[in-house]
């Protein structure tokens, strides 16, 4: 008994010296990261980087990062913390990208618990990825020059983007100990140009022929398409202010939120040639105005039109109180709210701005738009088992625009004149007004059905209410068959969510909702007071319309097939019956392996009517599925991968109106690998590599036509276009990022980064075949379909 004592003390005291040492470094582990929060480590990171290539091969890798147009950068990053024991004062200053064109600068400083103040910097440049080539000169100003080019290619190369730079100031204080006022004001310079332009087919009443003998196209050009970029130099200034409180069960937030955009330039004028290609890229002058006798004060050349002024973003504010917090009423039921209040007006002078051509009296749109949203949510969870929630949204916005004849449209003189004669009293448009009410209404119930189980129920409802035309006469809307003053969606959405095992987890979802609404408000312009309304067409009328004019009056699907049987029906307006179904499985082996698995489908089907004689036009679905795999293991403490894989699909189903169908497929993958490996106690190396594969399907097929109330066979025009198709848009890139860093001593490192990127893209829209899109001035946009750049960097790393 004794030896056995004797035998079992020396164990007893290893397990106490254990976990003694254990206490002591796990106090002192502990003890660290309290100091770290305390006094965390101030950070400064210097280095340099250089780029392969041309900026023409970093025209993707560099659009944001500012990277493109030079070989090399500098890196400056800081992260400076400081603070004052005696008063408990925190002071940060931060530098991001501080090398770049992107950079970010920050400061801050704070008594936790009393008050803080701060600012900020940053900038943010976008490269537009493309070149232009052209003549023209005064890129990006509000005047620019266009000059067809004798042969396209042969200008100069432009490049063109923008630049945003913010500064910001904020201020925090506490008034008491559940009282605090907060106040933040930021301003937004914006500078450059944009991809902009603009067409146009002379109407015979504006430009072409005064006589009796056509134009000879061989001659003069009926239409012209031109670049025109738009000049960008405008600010956005934003406030906010707030007070908030707070106690044991209330949480309250009163404040305003202001936005003031400030444009400094009101419109473009391009000064235009009287010279436009061809459809055999020959220099030809546009069209002549026409004379008093086709229309009153006669009309405007092609050249006049296209170089008119064209109008740019006015200025705008808006201002908003609002009200939002929460209540607990208990530890299981709690309530959030909103109410807000918003007042949007937009009254730039059109004259100050270059802008003629107002209706009488009017000196600028004097828009106003008033929106009050109220919102009120409640969750609760009434048993151990059973959560449940309820939100409803109410957004009414209200559009006091005054409304004006802005758009006089000319229309053919009666009786019929020989030219052809036009009178300014034709069609009138007016602005839009866009009033309109929205309710959202969401409940959701989850219930533990066992230690394994758990099943989620929810519905949901949006109801929205909008303006719609009453009668020509006051409000005139073109180029659609109808308008819907009532849309309602509602749906329900069911989980189910098991754990399998401690190492196997997965849920499966379905939802599915179905829209609908009131019946249709007609813009149909059929009028038995229309002088030569054939009798066909007062059959229509009398059957449907009740023998009056259609436009503005209440119909079914039914009727509007009836008088148009080629009519098209807004997609954001239409029937629709949505269905989708998600799966997803987390599935953890070991410690060192985990799996992620997630796979969903979606579509989206318009349920609307359809003629029997026409079948269904424009858009009648569309789908989305994606399946895609992580996973992640690690082989040893120092040594971990990472990977992952998707499939993403996106379809588009259209029967356009004009007698072609579309099949538009998206087809996106991507694969990923990532290693991290600690090769000794000094050196960390990390590795991925990215692969993203992006194509477009344009599919094309001629659809049959309609002869009476015969379907006839598919135009020989469309027939050949669909034989001819369109090819694929493609987008393929290879990313590779190797990183490694040496800890040179405790508090200082040195990394080196290097990145690769291999591009390659197809897109016909700009360039098919090597031949690049040509505007009617020989301006070309392009851009080289072959990108690969490299990107090296060192880094040296201070901490303090």
């Amino acid at each position: 008994m004794k030896m056995n004592s004797n035998l079992k003390q020396p164990a007893l005291r290893h397990t106490a010296l254990a976990l003694a040492l254990m206490a002591i470094f796990s106090t002192a582990s502990a003890e660290d990261e309290v100091a770290q929060l305390i006094k965390p480590d101030s950070v400064v990171i210097v280095g340099l980087g250089a780029l392969s290539g041309g900026k023409d091969d970093r025209a993707i890798y560099g659009q944001y990062n500012g990277k493109r147009n030079s070989d090399a950068y500098a890196i400056v990053d800081i992260d400076w913390v400081t603070r004052d024991d005696a008063t408990g004062t925190w002071m940060r200053i931060k530098v991001a990208d501080g090398g770049l064109d992107d950079r970010e600068v920050s400061f801050s400083r704070e008594k936790q618990g009393a008050w803080k103040y701060s600012a900020e910097y940053s900038e943010l440049n976008r490269e537009y990825p493309r070149t232009i080539n052209t003549g023209m000169t005064g890129v990006g100003t509000t005047s620019p020059v266009i000059s067809r080019l004798a042969k396209a290619g042969t200008g100069a190369n432009v490049n063109i983007g923008t630049e945003r730079k913010a500064a910001g100031l904020g201020y925090e204080q506490w008034l008491t100990p559940q009282l605090q006022f907060e106040a933040n004001f930021k301003n937004e310079d914006k500078s450059g140009a944009r991809l902009w332009g603009r067409g146009y087919a002379c109407a015979a009443y504006v430009c072409g022929s005064s006589t009796t003998t056509a134009m000879n196209q061989a001659n003069f050009a009926a239409g012209a398409l031109l670049l025109v970029p738009e000049p960008i130099d405008s600010s956005t200034k934003q406030i906010d202010m707030r007070l908030n409180y707070h106690d044991d069960k209330l949480l309250l937030s009163f404040g305003y939120y202001g936005s003031m955009y400030n444009n400094a330039n009101g419109s473009l004028n391009p000064i235009v040639p009287n010279a436009f290609n061809s459809g055999l890229g020959v220099a030809l002058p546009g069209y002549p105005a026409v004379g008093n006798n086709i229309i009153a004060g006669g009309g405007m050349s092609l050249q006049n039109v296209l170089q008119s002024a064209m109008a740019l973003p006015p200025d705008n504010q808006a201002h908003q109180l609002y009200l939002d917090g929460s209540y607990g009423f208990s530890r299981t039921v709690k309530a959030n709210f909103k109410i807000a209040y918003t007042h949007a007006s937009q009254n730039d002078n059109f004259a100050a701005n270059g802008l003629t051509g107002a209706p009488a009296g009017v000196d600028s749109l004097g828009a106003k738009v008033d929106t009050l949203l109220t919102q009120f949510g409640l969750t609760a969870r009434p048993t151990s088992n059973l959560s449940l929630l309820a939100n409803v949204k109410y957004d009414h916005r209200e559009d006091k625009t005054p409304l004006y004849r802005y758009n006089l449209e000319a229309e053919a003189a009666t009786p019929a004149t020989t030219p052809a004669s036009y009178t300014n009293n034709g069609a009138a448009w007016f602005n839009n007004r866009t009033s309109n009410t929205k309710t959202v209404a969401k409940v959701e119930a989850s219930y533990r059905l066992s230690p394994a189980w758990r099943a989620t129920l929810g519905g949901d409802y949006n109801e929205i209410k909008r303006e719609v035309p009453t009668s020509a006469a006051d409000d005139n809307v073109a180029g659609l068959t109808a308008l819907r003053a009532k849309t309602e969606e509602s749906g329900y959405r069911l989980e189910l969510r098991r754990s399998m095992s401690e190492t196997l987890n997965g849920s499966l979802s379905y939802s599915e909702s179905k829209r609908t609404g009131s019946d249709w408000t007609t813009l149909s312009t059929l009028d038995p007071a229309i002088a030569g309304t054939t009798a066909a067409n007062l059959a229509l009328i009398n059957q449907y319309c009740g023998g009056k004019a259609c436009y503005g009056q209440k119909l079914s699907y039914a009727a509007i097939l009836a008088l148009s049987g080629n009519s098209v029906f807004p997609l954001s307006l239409t029937d629709v019956k949505r269905d989708k179904w998600k799966f997803s499985l987390d599935w953890n082996p070991t410690e060192r392996l985990n799996v992620q698995l997630v796979a969903e489908d979606g579509k989206d089907t318009n349920n609307a009517p359809v003629s029997a004689l026409y079948g269904g036009k424009a858009w009648r679905e569309s789908g989305v599925s994606l399946y895609s795999l992580d996973a992640g293991y690690m082989l040893s403490e120092k040594f971990s991968l990472n990977a992952y894989a998707s499939h993403g699909e996106q379809t588009q189903h259209i029967n356009h109106s004009t007698g072609y169908m579309a099949d538009l497929h998206n087809f996106n993958d991507a694969a990923g690998l990532g290693l991290k490996f600690k090769a000794t106690s000094k050196l960390n190396l990390t590795a991925t590599l990215a692969y993203l594969n992006d194509r477009n399907k344009y599919g094309v097929a001629a659809a049959s036509g309609v002869s009476g109330t015969t379907v006839t066979a598919p135009s020989a025009a469309n027939t050949a276009q669909a034989a001819i198709g369109l090819p694929d848009a493609t987008f393929r890139q290879v990313g590779l990022r190797l990183a490694g860093m040496y800890a040179l001593q405790p508090n200082a490192d040195l990394r080196i980064d290097y990145g690769y990127s291999r591009v390659k893209f197809y897109e016909w829209q700009w360039s098919n075949n090597g031949v690049p899109f040509t505007y009617s001035d020989n301006t070309t946009v392009n851009m080289q379909n072959r990108q690969n750049v490299a990107d090296i960097a060192v880094r040296y790393i201070y901490r303090f």
